[in-house]
């Protein structure tokens, strides 16, 4: 069983918590946890902008709790339980941090263990891309709605105290789905797609729709 949490505050809320970018919303997300900052993170969030402030969904496999700056009204939780992914069919909304690994070279020549990451941009890369996590995270894609690949937005982002400073680059994917792998899809579905997980990517939202002629 695992937890949807969603947040609610006021822009003026947001601005007294210096929520401004992805890497204080996820730092905020660590104190629905109390006395867990030392584990490894075991959740997914989300924030998206609504008229009367920012919202944000959390999905996690630990309870969480609400946090001292949430007020009462803007925090609620659902329960995902097994049956949620006894359907065959779901309509889905993605933000991914869609890249490619690029390799790098040394001084010699030869590549490097890690190499770097470039940002996927092209339209015919990004449905490519999403087609192989698809495979590899137990679903496929399907045409009907067809599959909606919005311009891409960069979110900057501080740590350290404003001292170090970054940037990821989110495509939001919005389409219909079918599972090909109930078991394979849990996971993904709670591990989430893509990288730059920890910061508000990745997350799958997932609504079950009536079966389709594919």
């Amino acid at each position: 069983m695992s937890w949807l949490a969603r947040i609610n505050i006021d822009y003026e809320t947001a601005a007294r918590r210096k929520l401004q970018d992805s890497y204080a919303w996820h730092q905020a997300m660590w104190s629905t946890f109390p006395n867990r900052n030392d584990e490894d993170r075991s959740f997914l969030f989300r924030v998206d902008t609504r008229n009367d402030g920012p919202e944000a969904l959390l999905l996690t496999r630990v309870e969480p709790v609400r946090p001292d700056w949430c007020p009462e009204e803007g925090w609620s939780v659902k329960t995902i339980k097994p049956e949620f992914f006894g359907n065959r069919f779901y309509r889905f909304d993605l933000r991914a941090n869609a890249t490619r690994k690029v390799k790098k070279l040394n001084g010699s020549g030869e590549p490097n263990k890690n190499g770097r990451r470039a940002v996927i941009s092209d339209e015919k890369e990004l449905h490519a891309w999403l087609e192989r996590k698809a495979g590899q995270g137990g679903f496929r894609l399907v045409d009907a709605p067809p599959l909606i690949i919005d311009p891409r937005v960069d979110y900057r982002f501080r740590k350290d105290k404003g001292n170090t400073s970054g940037l990821h680059v989110g495509v939001r994917f919005r389409g219909a789905l079918e599972i090909t792998d109930a078991q394979r899809f849990e996971e993904t579905f709670h591990s989430g797609i893509g990288s730059a997980k920890a910061f508000g990517f990745g997350m799958l939202l997932l609504q079950p729709i009536q079966p389709t002629n594919q």
